[in-house]
This record gives structure tokens, C-alpha cells and sequence, in this order.
């Protein structure tokens, strides 16, 4: 008879919290003993570029064992002790929050039937190795799938455990890990007698995205339990489609509530939060994809021959929702494997193709595809970049990321194929040349100069900073100037002039990229654009306009 166990997953997105329980795949020494999860915790905090995962959970065996924990990461992390109280004060929080919420709807409108919710291989590199509590623990970065099942074998006999034989699903979930560029992998060997409740670890990692491993779950050797899994889903702007079929109330929890549950979880965020609950139940092995959760697209279209940071987001989302067919990895290269992912994608979306007037997928990516990806997104408000340093020629960084991204809205990047990579190659040095030639009079007369140079200096920057908190000379529309073009603004709320967006089919509508993208008609206009008239859409009084 198959176990149940119950996995609860508190996820914060613009910030996170996440209770989850499937909390990595698990391999049982010795292989005749019965072991038994039972209240397996995780909470998971994401601020759009660093997450935090504590995991914890209970343990029932019926003879001592050893269990080995993996944990596939997307960076290498910092690793460390928690304590259990964390999680029974934010528990204690969200379920007092819910408490209030389902005493008021029983008052007003009763209450409906609502679910709770040895030696090492090349391709292998030990970052981390330390005994934490009960905890032996090993990080790896791995770089080739063979070297590490080898690795894998060499790592158990040093560890004096008895050989395994390695099945074909776990082969092909470190396979699908590896091309996600999910390339850190944690090592986590406990020795259980009896049942015993783990002491929680605090995994902390860069990442672009919110991440928490479940496919691990699906290909270990618990991966015909049965599990209920219930979500806190935890955000500072809900997400625009629920992630699971079953979700419950949103409830508020402020900075302070959430500092009284960890206050190093609650520093990496600013605001209040939305807290959500949404459901699965059924067998591990049915767990084919992870939770990743990515900001939403910007505007531009992608097709064969583009590159850049956007293109390899669609790829590992393809390859997450299982539309990738292909061995290769997220390159960032718009080539026919991305093309033939992205038509089964919208082959399989019978409402984006009727959109479209279409019968089959076309491998484009523009707005309509655009806006159906952006509907399981979470818009992370744009941070202010802190120009500390001079860039150049062969440099890397999110300074260069922002550097990248600001060319191309003031429209001086030369190669529109090519996006935002990080890297400071020949074609940021041109259009770097162009935006100090475009704005001469602030960057390159002050200093005697009549050519842009490429370096960005502290003129350079001093300008960029004056960018992004906009300058005083740009005015809103007057509602009668309103009338001399064809277009409108949302007003919806920015913090910066990346937050907001140029939408519709003329390209004649200004929003913001916390709303969702508009539908608009795609007729030929009497009146020109915003754009054609030279407005531009930013942020201006924090919200998103044309302005002169």
C-alpha cells in the first residue's frame, strides 16, 4: 500500500516565503528498509535576484538507514543552520490571517467547499564540503551528466554506502537539470534511526528566477509515494494565473508580521505581501516539471538567428513545460530547436492560435505568444542600479545588464538579433559611442570631446543615474493633446522608467509591466501614434505615460 505524506510549500514571489515538501530526491541505505516522510517544510524567499530555502522535515524509518538528500540548485549556494521556529511562526501568521478571513466569510456569504489548501571527474567540481549538524554535506557543480553518474558511484563508496544501480529516469531528470542550467547540485547524507524530526538548513544562491526542485522528487527512489501538497504562495504581486488547479484566499502579511517569522527573510524585501494557497495531490512521479517562476518578457519579438538572455528564459521555460525535444542545452541562440519547441508550445494552446487566426504554430515569437508566457510570470519591480564603477571593453555584471537594456530603450543598439547578454562585447561599446553622441551635451562637451569614446566613465554615468530618475523636463499629455493621436496611457504604477512598456498592435498604448498586456484593434489608424508624434512612454508622478 503506497504512503501518503503531506508536503506543505509556502512560496514567496517578489519576496517568498514557500512551505513545500517534496524537497529533493532521496536514495535509501540499506535498500530493504521502509522510510516514511512525514511533514516535510520548506520556505523559499526570492527578491528577483537572490533566494533563500530552508528545509526541514520529519522522518520515520523502521530500522536505522542513511538517507542521501540532492538538491539541484541553479547557483552554488551558502549554506547553514536554521531553526524550527521560523517555520511555526510563519504558520502561526498566515493561519490567524485565514482564521479572520473565513469568520468574516461565514458571516457575510458562508462558506463554500474550498480546499486548503574520490576522485573527480572533469565534468564534476566540489565547491562545498561540510559536516553542519547532522548534516554531511557536499556541493558540486557538474558539467557533463556522464562524469557525474560516475562521480555519483565513487562518491557512495567513499562514503562506505553499497552500490546502487542508477535507473534510467534519475539519468534523464540530472540530464533535464543540466540542460535548465541547473548545474549546482547539494549532497545532503543523514543518518535516521527511528523517526526523527531534521534540523532545517538555510540554502541561500543567486538566481534570476524563483526556483524549487521537483522533478528530483519524481525520479528518486520516493517517487511512487502518494503526496498532498499545499502552497502558501506568497507575493507582492499576484500572479496572474494560478500555478496549481485548487487555490484558496489572499491574506496580507506586512514587513513586521513577516520579520516576526525570519528576519533574515523579511530584509530581502521592502513591502507587504499577498499570501495564496493552491493545492496538488497525487503520485511523485507525476511531478514533470519544477516551480520556476520568471519576470515577464519585455517587448521585443524573437525568430530564428536572435540571441541573448531573453531567448534562453523562453528556452528553459519550453524545456521546463515539456516542449523541448532536443539534448541540447539553454544556449541563448534562437536556432530550429527553439523554433520547433515554440510551435508545439502554441500548438498546444488552441486559444492563442484561434488569436492568431491561425491553424498551426509559426515558431514567432510576438506579442500574442508574448502575452500568453507573461500570464504565469511575476513582475519584479526594477531595483535602481548603483553605477559604482567604470565599464568597458570584456566586462560582465548586472551593471552591464542594465547597461544593455538602457541602449536599447533609447534605441542606439545596432544589432536588434542580439540582446541583453551581460556582456560588454563590441556592439554595447558601439551603441554606448551612439547614446554619448545622442546626449554630447551632457557626456562628451563638459570634457572638450565631439566623438563618443565607449568607456562609460563618470560622465557616463552621472547621466545614466540622471536617467533613471527621469529628468524634470519631460511633461505629461494634456488631455486635449490626447486627442490629436491615436493611443492612450494605462497610468499604471512604475518605481522606474524600465517598469513601463510600449503595447498594442500600432504600438500605441503605454502601460505598465505589473499589468497585463492589452488586447487592441489591429486596424490602420487616422491619427498617428504616440510614437510617430515623438512621445515616449516612462514613468513619470509613478505612473506609466506618454510624455514629450
Amino acid at each position: 500500500m503506497k504512503k501518503y505524506f503531506w508536503l506543505s510549500i509556502i512560496l514567496s514571489v517578489s519576496f517568498f516565503p514557500v512551505l513545500v515538501s517534496a524537497d529533493g530526491g532521496m536514495v535509501i541505505w540499506p535498500p530493504d528498509v521502509h522510510l516514511d516522510q512525514s511533514d516535510q517544510n520548506a520556505i523559499v524567499a526570492w527578491n528577483g535576484e537572490k533566494e533563500i530555502i530552508i528545509l526541514s522535515n520529519d522522518i520515520e524509518s523502521s530500522h536505522p538507514a542513511t538517507v542521501l538528500r540532492i538538491v539541484p540548485l541553479p547557483s552554488e549556494p551558502k549554506i547553514r543552520k536554521a531553526g524550527f521556529e521560523t517555520f511555526e511562526k510563519l504558520i502561526e501568521i498566515v493561519n490567524e490571517k485565514l482564521a479572520k478571513i473565513r469568520e468574516e466569510l461565514w458571516t457575510e456569504e458562508g462558506l463554500g467547499d474550498v480546499m486548503p489548501g574520490g576522485r573527480l571527474p572533469p565534468g564534476v567540481e566540489i565547491v562545498f564540503q561540510e559536516k553542519i549538524g547532522t548534516h554531511d554535506l557536499t556541493v558540486v557543480k557538474v558539467k557533463d551528466s556522464n562524469q557525474f553518474l560516475v562521480w555519483i558511484e565513487n562518491f557512495a563508496k567513499e562514503k562506505k554506502l553499497d552500490a546502487k544501480e542508477i535507473s534510467e529516469e534519475f539519468k534523464e531528470g540530472i540530464e533535464s537539470y543540466l540542460r535548465k542550467k541547473i548545474n549546482y547540485f547539494v549532497f545532503d547524507i543523514i543518518e535516521i534511526e527511528n523517526k526523527k524530526s531534521i534540523e532545517p538548513l538555510v540554502y541561500e544562491f543567486n538566481s534570476n528566477f524563483l526556483f524549487y526542485p521537483l522533478v528530483i522528487s519524481g525520479v528518486s527512489e520516493i517517487s511512487e509515494s502518494l503526496a498532498k501538497i499545499q502552497v502558501f504562495l506568497i507575493t507582492e504581486d499576484s500572479l496572474k494565473a494560478p500555478l496549481w488547479r485548487e487555490f484558496g484566499w489572499a491574506v496580507e502579511l506586512n514587513k513586521e508580521e513577516l520579520s516576526q517569522a525570519s528576519e533574515e527573510i523579511a530584509r530581502l524585501f521592502d513591502l507587504s505581501v499577498k499570501v495564496r494557497t493552491f493545492n496538488y495531490q497525487g503520485e511523485l512521479k507525476n511531478l514533470k516539471k519544477d516551480l520556476m517562476i520568471f519576470s515577464p518578457f519585455g517587448e521585443r519579438d524573437l525568430y530564428i538567428g536572435y540571441r541573448g538572455e531573453d531567448v534562453k528564459l523562453l528556452q528553459k521555460i519550453l524545456m521546463n513545460e515539456g516542449f523541448w525535444s532536443s539534448e541540447d542545452e539553454a544556449t541563448g541562440y534562437f536556432g530550429p530547436i527553439t523554433k520547433a519547441a515554440l510551435i508545439r508550445y502554441q500548438e498546444d494552446k488552441p486559444s492563442l492560435l484561434q488569436q492568431l487566426g491561425l491553424k498551426q504554430g509559426t515558431g514567432f515569437f510576438g506579442k500574442m505568444t508574448r502575452q500568453s508566457l507573461n500570464s504565469n510570470s511575476l513582475p519584479i519591480k526594477t531595483k535602481k542600479m548603483e553605477w559604482q564603477r567604470n565599464l568597458y571593453l570584456g566586462m560582465e555584471g548586472d551593471d552591464v545588464k542594465r547597461l544593455q537594456e538602457i541602449l536599447i530603450s533609447e534605441k542606439v543598439w545596432p544589432r536588434p538579433e542580439i540582446g541583453i547578454t551581460g556582456y560588454f562585447g563590441t556592439i554595447t561599446r558601439e551603441a554606448v559611442i551612439k547614446f554619448q553622441e545622442k546626449y554630447s551635451s551632457k557626456i562628451l562637451e563638459p570634457v572638450g570631446l565631439e566623438k563618443g569614446t565607449g568607456f562609460v566613465g563618470p560622465l557616463t554615468r552621472d547621466y545614466l543615474e540622471e536617467l533613471q530618475s527621469l529628468s524634470k523636463k519631460e511633461v505629461g499629455i494634456s488631455e486635449e493633446e490626447t486627442q490629436d493621436y491615436y493611443g492612450h496611457s494605462t497610468l499604471g504604477s512604475c518605481e522606474s522608467p524600465f517598469d513601463c512598456y510600449v503595447s498594442g498592435c500600432n504600438s500605441e498604448i503605454c502601460q505598465s509591466k505589473f499589468e497585463e498586456e492589452l488586447l487592441s484593434m489591429c486596424i490602420l489608424p487616422d491619427k498617428p501614434t504616440p510614437s510617430q508624434l515623438g512621445y515616449r512612454c516612462k514613468c513619470f508622478e509613478k505612473k506609466c505615460q506618454w510624455l514629450k
